[in-house]
């Protein structure tokens, strides 16, 4: 007998099929039709009801009871998600494990381009690390929640470049430390702020770190 298909399964394919009925999905990378399917799931799922629903609807496909008759699995849609939403699960599961202190982070980040800072008094551990892509997720810069516009985004995103771009300069010119003594390297980490009101724009903040050099 056929699995029966979950409700999670049914608002994933509706998902899926109302982002490839939109009129300029034909014309958008998988990636970016990815995003926004996640978003319209996000706001009912969890991140594991969506790999779950994700992974039942794949294997659902290959079923040896599936009538030939039923309609196409979208294949594609279901695996580009599904390794979406693993990578922002094991992001956060890397958060929950984060015990470095605030100035540790602060020091690492600096020159770390795969991740940003954000302080958010709302989340645990308040100064948490984060991969670019679950930033602008967590803070989205369009619609009536968003705190910040697409400009702010890329500035801050700019504003880190820059600053980690400066950081790595140093680090590699000549192998030697501003501080020939202690071996460091002065740098600015760039944190992504969300004040703790709500409806306040967020801010970038720079901090002053020493990060240590190779010997």
């Amino acid at each position: 007998m056929e699995p029966i298909t979950t409700s999670n399964q049914l608002l994933l394919l509706e998902a899926i099929d109302r982002v490839r009925n939109d009129v300029d999905a034909p014309r958008l990378p998988l990636e970016e039709l990815t995003e926004t399917t996640f978003t319209l799931v996000a706001e009912h799922m969890s991140l594991t009801q969506i790999i779950e629903a994700a992974e039942g609807l794949i294997e659902l496909a290959s079923h040896p009871t599936r009538p030939k008759q039923a309609p196409p699995m979208p294949i594609d849609e279901l695996q580009a998600l599904l390794e979406k939403v693993i990578d922002l699960r094991d992001w956060q599961e890397l958060e929950e494990d984060d015990d470095r202190s605030d100035i540790q982070k602060l020091i690492d980040n600096s020159t770390d381009a795969d991740a940003v800072l954000v302080r958010d008094p709302s989340g645990t551990p308040e100064l948490q690390e984060i991969g670019i892509l679950e930033l602008l997720q967590r803070y989205p810069c369009r619609g009536s929640e968003a705190r910040w516009s697409p400009d702010d985004a890329i500035a801050f995103l700019e504003t880190k470049t820059r600053w980690l771009d400066a950081a790595l300069e140093s680090w590699d010119a000549d192998g030697e430390a501003i501080d020939a003594d202690s071996h460091l390297i002065e740098a600015k980490a760039v944190v992504l702020v969300v004040p703790e009101q709500r409806g306040q724009a967020l801010r970038t903040e720079l901090h002053d770190v020493l990060i240590p050099v190779d010997s």
